[in-house]
C-alpha cells in the first residue's frame, strides 16, 4: 500500500510516498520550511501543501515532535503554545480531507 509519510521538524516539514509493506521510499522527499510561528493552522496548511505536491489521495502518516496521546497534543514542546490539547489527527485530516495517523 502506498502511504504518504510526513515528518514535522523544527526547521522543515518533509514528505515522501512510501511502500507501507517494504518501507521503501517511492519518491524523493519534498521539503517545505516549518512556518516561523509554528501555530497549528499554519502547519496544517503546510501538511496540505505536501499532500497536494504528491497529488496523494490515500492515507497519511505524520511524525510529530511532541507528546501525542489518543491524537491529542499533550505538550507543545518547541512548537507554539496553542498546540496544547489540539487533536492533531483531526486537524490534519480536516486540512487534507484524508485519513491521517
Amino acid at each position: 500500500m502506498k502511504v504518504l509519510g510526513i515528518d514535522i521538524g523544527g526547521s522543515g516539514m518533509k514528505g515522501a510516498l512510501v511502500d507501507s509493506v517494504t518501507g521503501e521510499m517511492l519518491t524523493e522527499r519534498f521539503r517545505i520550511p516549518t512556518p516561523r510561528s509554528r501555530k497549528p493552522e499554519e502547519m496544517a496548511e503546510v501538511v496540505k501543501q505536501i499532500v497536494e505536491h504528491f497529488n496523494h489521495k490515500g492515507p497519511v502518516g505524520v511524525g510529530f515532535p511532541t507528546i501525542i496521546k489518543h491524537g491529542i497534543c499533550k505538550s507543545p514542546g518547541n512548537l507554539h503554545k496553542t498546540w496544547m490539547n489540539v487533536n492533531v489527527k483531526e486537524l490534519f485530516s480536516k486540512a487534507t480531507g484524508l485519513p491521517v495517523a
